[in-house]
């Protein structure tokens, strides 16, 4: 079986290279486990500084055929997406590399290696907490309102994947994470934008004060955009719970 490796680093960071190279070999025995689930994300040590690395889970024979030939893999669009998100002022932890492993031709393991944020997800202190803090839920819509303004579409927009910190005034600052899905264009249409709200968090008292607050930034009348994003969120709903009595059918 024949193996090839691809290694993209960032420039900044070529002196690391061979480091960064290593990671696969690495990842398995060493390393501190932040998450494992369908991706795992692991923190390693360095040198320089600690980083980040996420190994997406192995994809099936047809999404192998599809991330050789015709779509950049998860790893290389959350390096590249970083990047754009970057700059075009939304916070994201920097892409260091990106690592692409194929068996025989095809894509088999693929790994993203960023620098570490310690900011707090923003789903425990609003999803969690019963009275939660408007000022913050506030704050978040008018980010989101800026991504969308700035032509940011995340591909999987909830409160896990928006860290934030308090800075002194009290004024709150974000950090995106899981950017591979997401969708840069020039001006995104009310649609489109209002779409990308609705798994911002299956709460619906915390949802409707957010797209309140968003649409009244945006201009755009406030039960309109309630109804619609609603809508939207039940719909997902729905066919999530579909396709999991499919899979539990299924296995």
């Amino acid at each position: 079986m024949k193996t090839n490796r691809k290694v993209v680093v960032h420039p900044s960071y070529r002196a690391f290279e061979a480091l960064a190279a290593s990671v696969p070999d690495r990842f398995d025995s060493e390393g501190e486990t932040l998450h494992a689930g369908r991706n795992t994300v692991k923190r390693f040590r360095t040198t320089q500084a600690d980083w980040v690395v996420k190994r997406y889970k192995t994809p099936n024979l047809a999404q192998r055929i599809a991330y050789s030939f015709f779509k950049k893999s998860k790893a290389e669009r959350a390096y590249l997406y970083a990047a754009r998100m970057q700059e075009r002022g939304i916070d994201t932890p920097t892409g260091i590399a990106y690592i692409e492993e194929k068996r025989d031709g095809l894509l088999r393991d693929s790994y993203f290696i960023s620098t570490v944020c310690h900011d707090k997800p923003l789903y425990p202190v609003l999803v969690e907490t019963p009275d939660y803090d408007r000022t913050l839920a506030r704050q978040v819509a008018a980010f989101v309102a800026t991504m969308h303004q700035r032509g940011v579409l995340h591909g999987d927009t909830n409160l896990n994947n928006i860290l934030y910190h308090t800075d002194a005034d009290g004024q709150a600052r974000f950090t995106v994470i899981d950017t591979n899905r997401s969708h840069f264009c020039n001006t995104p249409s009310q649609s489109a934008c209002l779409h990308n709200l609705k798994r911002l968090t299956h709460r619906r008292d915390l949802l409707q004060y957010i797209i309140e607050e968003y649409a009244a930034l945006r201009g755009w009348e406030p039960a309109t955009c309630v109804s619609i994003v609603m809508r939207a969120l039940e719909k997902f709903e729905k066919r999530r719970a579909l396709r999991r009595r499919l899979l539990k059918w299924r296995y």
